[in-house]
């Protein structure tokens, strides 16, 4: 059969001095059948100027340049547009691959027969979760990974998709192949809103799948530098985001028939872990404590806090941790935020140690 064809792309925003090394990792590949694009999303940088040399370059090369800024989530669904492979992938610039990343999603879309390949909806492959300082020395690095299946059953794919919840691994666009067909189909696209676009992209994406693939390897690279990515940075509205991404999957699960005590305990994890981060980012943007306490006291009379509040499943040592939130008690929430802010602040290598623990 003739050999799948993937679109690789690259949503660019001021990255000059990181460019050429994403762009070289790519172009390492083992397997050469692929076209990467390139998306200049309005640098002013001189990004601009080397992803035309890239494309004047080489033939398989593609540079898009927006017009105006649009974000990752915008820029991404140009590149869906532009895409003319088999299957699509995306690349944070600040990211790598494994050289065998292709090759080896090649070989999990295929299968165990040439003649007759499994062609799934989506392909999601494992990651490493790499933190480095300042000067590029890798200080620690988490995996993120589940075993190897390939699953054309519905209950088996939507109980793989809470396991992928579970690991961190769903939300991303990056550790995933998509079948550029049954994307388009599903009419998946990114929408226009911070921090959980990527999320919400993938909620869609996954809406309709019969097929899916995951792989064990590890191929993707998710390098933070000296902690600080974009997920950082203060946002009014953070909480209620991510309670719009938790009712979203809330409300699949629901329509699958799938909502069972498991994925009811994922999602319980997750509101109780993001309700304290809102309240240590509250206080480390300076907002007063009883302001915090104000909001941590309406959260806790809410509908989400009520559905999820039972169904807590973690052991000792956090549940000692989320104790405070378990129990309403909005002082003591605030001074163990309050702690964390303090850690997170003046020792983020340990914070992003504690944070995976």
């Amino acid at each position: 059969m003739e050999k799948i064809k993937f679109s690789i792309v690259i949503p660019i925003y001021n990255r000059v001095d990181k460019l050429d090394k994403c762009i070289q990792n790519v172009l390492s590949q083992d397997y050469n059948n692929f076209e990467l694009i390139l998306i200049n999303d309005a640098s002013c940088d001189g990004t601009d100027a080397i992803c035309d040399r890239y494309s004047d370059r080489y033939e398989n090369i593609i540079t898009i340049h927006n017009k105006r800024n649009l974000g990752p989530g915008l820029t991404r669904n140009e590149g869906l547009k532009k895409a003319s492979g088999d299957y699509i992938l995306f690349l944070d610039s600040d990211d790598t691959y494994d050289s065998n990343l292709l090759s080896t999603v090649y070989k999990g879309i295929i299968g165990d027969d040439e003649e007759s390949p499994r062609n799934p909806d989506i392909v999601v492959y494992s990651l490493w979760e790499e933190y480095y300082n300042t000067k590029g020395d890798l200080l620690h690095r988490f995996s993120h990974s589940i075993s190897s299946k390939y699953l054309t059953d519905a209950d088996e794919i939507h109980h793989t998709i809470v396991l992928l919840e579970e690991e961190t691994m769903l939300g991303y666009p990056w550790n995933k192949a998509y079948n550029l067909e049954y994307i388009k189909k599903a009419g998946a696209t990114f929408t226009d809103v911070e921090h959980i676009e990527d999320i919400l992209f993938n909620i869609e994406a996954f809406e309709y799948i019969e097929s899916l693939v995951v792989l064990e390897d590890k191929l993707y690279h998710y390098l933070n530098v000296s902690t600080n990515r974009l997920t950082d940075k203060y946002l009014v509205n953070y909480f209620e985001l991510q309670c719009k991404r938790i009712w979203e999957f809330y409300e699949q699960q629901k329509r699958w028939g799938t909502l069972d005590e498991y994925a009811l305990g994922v999602l319980s994890k997750e509101y109780y872990r993001w309700l304290l981060s809102a309240a240590e980012r509250q206080l480390n943007e300076g907002i007063p404590k009883n302001e915090v306490r104000t909001f941590l006291a309406k959260e806790y009379n809410s509908m989400l806090y009520a559905i999820l509040h039972d169904h807590l499943n973690v052991g000792p040592k956090l549940k000692a941790l989320y104790k405070p939130m378990l129990e309403k008690n909005t002082k003591k929430t605030v001074s163990l935020a309050k702690k964390i802010s303090t850690i997170k602040r003046k020792t983020p290598e340990l914070f992003s140690i504690l944070k995976q623990s």
